[in-house]
C-alpha cells in the first residue's frame, strides 16, 4: 500500500488502474525462503508440523529471492507479492520475514519488483502485533500468507480475532489468508479453513481491511449471491493460486463475474511456474478487459505494485 493511503480505500483511481494495466502483470502469491531452509529441508520439517507435510517430499520445489527474481524475467512480471511459509514458530517466522524484507529492498524494475508481506503466528497475539509493527516500519505492505490450522489460530475466539484485525487495521496493511473448500478431494495443504470458519475475519475486518483469499477463497464467492455476505465482503478480494490443482478453467470466468474487480491474479510460485500460471489464465478465455484485471488492474486499484513515485489520483 502506497504510504499515506487510507487502509482499506484504493490508493489509484479506476482512470489511472486502466492506464497502468496495459503494462502491469503481478503475482499477488509467491513464497520464498532463505537458503538455509532450502538446504536444510529435512531439519525444518522436523521444526514444523506443516512444513514437514508439504515439503518433507524432497520432489516439492523451495524458492529462493534469487529463483523468483529469475522466474519473474521469465514470465515479464512486474511485480510479485513475496511472503515466507506460515511458521509456527515466532523465531521462524522472524528470519523468514528479515530475508523477504532485505530481498524486497534489494529489488528493482529491472529485476522485478518484490512486495513484501510478513508472516506471524497469529495465535501469539502479544508477538504477532510486535511484529507486524516492525515489519510496517521495514517496509512491508501486508501480512500473510496466514494458514490457520497450521499455525493453530483459533478464529472463534472473537476477541482476539478483532485484536489482531485491529492491529491489521492501524498499520494499513492487506491480508492474505490461506482458505480450502468444504469438499472435494484431499491434497496436501488443504485444511478446515473453509468460507464458515474465516467469516470472523471478514466481521471483524468491518469493511475497512482488504483481505486476499488464496485459492479463490474456498468458495466463498458464491454466497456473495446472499445481499448480506455481499455487503460485508466488498473488501475481500480472491486470488487464483493453485487453481490447475482445483478447478477447471471455468473458474476465471465464474470468479471474475461473482466478484468483479476483486479477482487477482496468484501463482502459488514455485508450486507451479509462473510462466505456466499465467499462461493458464490466458487461456480461460477471458474477454481483454476481464484478463486484463485479473492479472493486474485489480491488484493495481488494490496498491499493489504501484511505485511509490506514482502519484495517486
Amino acid at each position: 500500500m502506497l504510504p499515506g493511503a487510507i487502509p482499506g480505500t484504493s490508493p489509484i483511481s479506476q482512470a489511472e488502474a486502466s492506464r497502468l494495466t496495459e503494462s502491469v502483470r503481478i503475482d499477488v502469491h509467491t513464497h520464498i525462503v532463505p537458503p538455509d531452509v532450502v538446504n536444510g529441508r529435512r531439519h525444518y520439517s522436523r521444526a514444523d508440523l506443516w512444513f514437514g507435510r508439504l515439503y518433507r517430499n524432497e520432489h516439492r520445489v523451495l524458492a529462493t529471492a534469487d529463483d523468483l527474481r529469475r522466474s519473474m524475467r521469465r514470465t515479464t512480471l512486474t511485480a510479485s507479492v513475496a511472503f515466507g511459509f506460515a511458521w509456527r514458530d515466532p523465531g521462524l517466522c522472524r528470519v523468514n520475514n528479515d530475508y523477504v524484507l532485505e530481498a524486497a529492498a534489494a529489488s528493482n524494475e529491472g529485476s522485478g519488483q518484490l512486495l513484501p508481506f510478513c508472516v506471524v503466528p497469529p495465535d501469539d497475539l502479544d508477538f504477532a502485533i510486535a511484529e507486524m509493527e516492525r515489519c510496517r516500519a521495514l517496509g512491508a505492505v501486508g501480512v500473510g500468507e496466514l494458514f490457520p490450522q497450521g499455525q493453530s489460530w483459533n478464529l472463534n475466539d472473537r476477541s482476539a480475532v478483532r485484536s489482531f484485525m485491529d492491529t491489521v487495521r492501524t498499520l494499513g496493511l492487506i491480508l492474505t489468508v490461506h482458505t480450502s473448500e468444504p469438499v472435494g478431494h484431499h491434497y496436501p495443504g488443504k485444511d478446515s479453513t473453509t468460507p464458515a470458519a474465516i467469516w470472523s475475519l471478514i466481521e471483524a475486518a468491518e469493511g475497512d481491511v482488504p483481505i486476499i483469499l488464496a485459492h479463490w477463497g474456498g468458495g466463498l464467492a458464491f454466497y456473495e449471491l446472499m445481499p448480506e455476505i455481499q455487503q460485508q465482503a466488498q473488501n475481500v478480494f480472491y486470488d487464483s493460486s493453485a487453481s490447475h490443482l482445483l478447478y477447471r478453467p471455468d473458474i476465471y470466468r465464474v470468479m471474475s463475474q461473482l466478484a468483479s474487480g476483486r479477482v487477482l491474479f496468484g501463482s502459488d510460485y514455485p508450486l507451479i511456474r509462473q510462466t505456466r500460471a499465467v499462461r493458464l489464465a490466458r487461456e480461460a478465455g477471458l474477454p481483454a478487459a476481464e484478463l486484463a484485471a485479473l492479472l493486474g488492474g485489480n491488484a493495481t486499484r488494490l496498491g499493489l505494485g504501484v511505485n511509490e513515485g506514482t502519484e495517486a489520483v
